[in-house]
């Protein structure tokens, strides 16, 4: 691959080896192993950058990985991933609902949204993909979170076998055969998102759904958005809004989510000049600072002002570094490679 390639691995080192497991995998997962496991704890990651996409591919013992609202709305990563199971087992959860993996399902993951999945000792190969190098822009993908495509059938053998084609080949590909490839598989996995079975697939009526959810958060700071607004610009009923966003608790919770989300990233992000608590506060239509803190740390477990005092010195913006151009490069570059990704 004449791009960066990162490799992480561990063996018998004890709770070094998770520790530093869980540190490089920070960007998109928080991981969980029992106690009893921590001394034999083997792990290795191989991850390709291809400009357009990631590649990662990966072999570890047992473990619970989890995407909270907090780690989504901390990491503001809004790609899409695919995962193909190669060896080993998983039960993925989403929402209350779980569905168990098996060798040679792929799963699709909406990387802007909630998850958390049990391994036992596995092998797999991931790809993730900016949201905009789909031919839809990634709306149907959203949808289809949470969906796993058997590789029993015709649809998921052929995906299976693009997928393994790919992490075979991805080593001795040239820049410009990567980006081809990371273009084929988003067509792929564009298709796939109308197959397989899914953990979120409650909209008879999805292009509705998308367009109600694209409207909220383009629509997010204002103060009169809500079930009343809804109805009468998409023409559907309360019960029919209801339904689309049952699995999500209903549109108000949804509402109410995103405000969150979109207040911590403001908080976390910083600029020029970081906005005060209350600032963000009266934006996402909260009456008073207290009351969007008791909101705030409940939804991701601390408070706005923790989470703005991060930021730096006097709100500082943060630099972001392009991946190196180096063969080789550090697991301080991954969370960079990931918001780097271009279309």
């Amino acid at each position: 691959m004449r791009g960066p390639n990162l490799r992480l691995e561990g063996s018998t080192f004890g709770p070094r080896t998770i520790t530093a497991w869980r540190e490089a995998v920070a960007p998109f997962w928080d991981v969980e192993i029992r106690r009893e496991d921590t001394r034999d704890f083997r792990g290795r990651s191989d991850v390709y950058h291809l400009g357009n996409a990631i590649i990662g591919l990966t072999a570890a013992s047992a473990l619970r990985n989890e995407r909270s609202p907090g780690l989504v709305a901390r990491m503001g990563v809004d790609h899409v991933a695919a995962q193909v199971r190669l060896e080993g087992r998983a039960t993925l959860a989403i929402g209350g609902r779980e569905v168990a993996i098996a060798p040679g399902d792929v799963s699709l993951l909406d990387l802007a949204q909630p998850l958390s999945m049990r391994s036992t000792d596995y092998r797999a190969m991931t790809v993730i993909i900016p949201r905009a190098l789909f031919p839809d822009g990634g709306t149907r993908l959203g949808a289809a979170h949470g969906t796993v495509l058997r590789g029993a059938t015709p649809f998921g053998t052929l995906v299976n076998d693009h997928l393994r084609s790919l992490a075979a080949n991805v080593p001795r590909f040239s820049p410009a055969e990567a980006r081809a490839a990371a273009q084929a598989t988003a067509i792929l996995m564009a298709g796939a998102a109308a197959e397989g079975d899914a953990l979120e697939r409650p909209m008879q009526r999805a292009p509705v759904f998308l367009a109600i959810r694209g409207y909220i958060d383009a629509e997010i700071a204002s103060s009169d958005l809500g079930v009343e607004r809804l109805c009468r610009r998409f023409g559907v009923s309360r019960s029919g809004l209801y339904r689309l966003f049952a699995p999500m608790g209903g549109v108000a919770e949804y509402i109410r989510r995103r405000r969150l989300a979109r207040a911590y990233r403001d908080l976390a992000e910083g600029g020029e000049r970081t906005a005060r608590v209350s600032e963000v506060a009266y934006r996402y239509g909260y009456g008073s600072p207290a009351s969007f803190t008791t909101a705030f740390r409940a939804e991701f477990g601390a408070s706005p002002a923790d989470v703005r005092a991060k930021t730096g010195l006097a709100g500082a913006p943060a630099v972001r570094r392009p991946p190196a151009g180096l063969p080789d490069g550090g697991w301080d570059d991954f969370y960079e490679w990931v918001l780097l990704l271009d279309a």
